[in-house]
């Protein structure tokens, strides 16, 4: 077999960032956690690029620009500004909606969109575990089958990149870079949806072996993808859990609780204590830039070969346990005192019975006695409340932190293998690379300093 040549000496000279010079990209969940942050490093690494049309739901308090301007604001794009400022004007508003007809969009945007995007990343999801089915569905597929749609006109198509989810399989245990069937009738299932009663017994059922909407609509989006845009150039990008930054925009940065981040909040501030699942499981973590990058250099891929998918997880090739996890995550605590209760520690165990008895012992009673202390002292009672946001955050995530899964991750670290060293420096998504003790460790700081606003805390080298 012939090895593909680096991208700064393949034969149309092109390395990533020349790829995206002159031209215009569209990206769909603009103001999420991963999509905020592919804008900033597409300005920041990208500098020829022409413009980026953002997809943005208005609000009935909010317009389309308001919701960018917030976007901008923020400290995803602190870099940026220093940089230069002015490549802010290159972000381009395009009001619409994911979930209607042509995206919600007016003739004007379309057309717009048709003559002059060159790249669409399809980043926009609804990621509740427990979304209604009708609304993950109207999201999550019906979204994605309006991008093909409209990928269908662009004159200028050059990639498409569909952002899906490591568990969109988590039914199976070995997870190939491949689209499995699941033999739905799409039509049939978008007509029951529309009119779907929302009885949890007839959704379960629905389901199968998948353990929420959320898994189950982003594996019919990809079943989709693959039947109905073979002629296009697609790939499929699945992270795994997305946590904090490794190094981009900087070390831990984050603004947003799902995933693993409630989990290590409460960890590290000692209101949880107890976790249900095994600690020799392998927790299968990816930092946010890692994921940015592998998007943004897949794209450059796209029209060279049919479609690939690429799983971005780190079990197969840098994997982490639970339990090694939880030994960082304390040691960092204590570091930085973050935590706000005594002796922060995590017990984990697959006894439902167990879990629940030391749930009450450790966590329950003493948040009990500290309200009552609070409350006796007339100040407000929160640890209580704490404690049921805990307890439904576990019961969402059980279904992952009591199983393991093994993702086939070939793909990914081929395409890495073959950039240039400049191009492995700039948008590095090497899975090996990661160093879990400073990755984990920023990733709490992170979360005690983006997210609960604790602006004295920093990273110490």
């Amino acid at each position: 077999m012939v090895n593909e040549v680096p991208f700064s000496t393949a034969s149309d000279g092109m390395c990533v960032a020349d790829f995206y010079k002159a031209k215009s990209v569209l990206v769909t969940g603009g103001t999420g956690y991963l999509g905020k942050r592919l804008i900033e490093k597409l300005l920041y690494s990208c500098v020829g690029i022409e413009n980026i049309y953002v997809l943005i739901r208005e609000k009935a308090e909010e317009s389309a620009d308001q919701r960018l301007k917030k976007i901008i604001d923020s400290s995803a794009f602190d870099r940026v500004k220093k940089q230069d400022i002015n490549v802010l004007n290159k972000i381009v508003t395009v009001p619409g909606n994911i979930s209607e007809k042509n995206l919600g969009l007016t003739t004007k945007h379309l057309k717009m969109i048709e003559e002059k995007v060159s790249v669409v990343f399809h980043v926009a999801a609804t990621v509740k575990f427990n979304e209604e089915l009708s609304k993950a569905m109207a999201v999550n597929v019906n979204g994605t089958l309006e991008i093909i749609s409209l990928c269908r006109r662009i004159n200028k198509l050059e990639a498409l990149i569909q952002v899906s989810t490591a568990f969109s399989n988590s039914d199976r245990k070995h997870i190939e870079e491949i689209v499995y069937c699941n033999n739905v009738d799409f039509e049939g299932l978008k007509s029951l949806t529309d009119f779907w009663s929302g009885d949890e017994d007839d959704v379960k059922r629905l389901l199968g072996k998948k353990p929420n909407t959320y898994t189950y609509t982003k594996a019919l989006a990809e079943e989709y993808v693959m039947k109905n845009g073979k002629d296009l150039p697609i790939a499929i990008i699945r992270p795994s859990i997305i946590i904090s930054a490794m190094k981009e925009p900087s070390q831990g940065w984050i603004d947003s609780w799902n995933g693993s981040t409630g989990t290590l909040g409460g960890m590290s501030s000692g209101v949880m204590k107890v976790m249900f699942g095994s600690g020799s499981n392998v927790t299968d973590l990816v930092p946010l830039d890692i994921v940015v990058n592998l998007i943004i250099v897949a794209a450059t891929k796209c029209k060279r070969s049919p479609l690939k998918v690429y799983n971005c997880c780190t079990g197969t090739s840098n994997p982490i346990t639970c339990s090694r996890a939880e030994v960082i995550i304390r040691r960092a605590t204590y570091k930085y005192s973050l935590n706000q209760l005594p002796f922060p520690f995590m017990v984990f165990t697959n006894s439902r019975l167990v879990y629940t008895l030391l749930r009450f012992i450790l966590q329950i009673v003493p948040a009990f006695l500290i309200d009552l202390w609070s409350l006796f002292n007339g100040k407000k009672a929160t640890q209580m409340k704490i404690q049921h946001r805990i307890t439904r955050t576990v019961d969402l995530m059980k279904f992952f932190t009591i199983n393991e899964w093994h993702f086939e991750d070939s793909n990914t670290r081929e395409l890495f293998e073959n950039m240039s060293e400049e191009d492995k420096n700039t948008f590095n998504f090497d899975l090996k690379s990661i160093d879990w003790d400073s990755c984990i460790e920023n990733y709490v700081v992170g979360i005690h300093r983006y997210l609960l606003k604790k602006s004295n805390i920093s990273i110490k080298i």
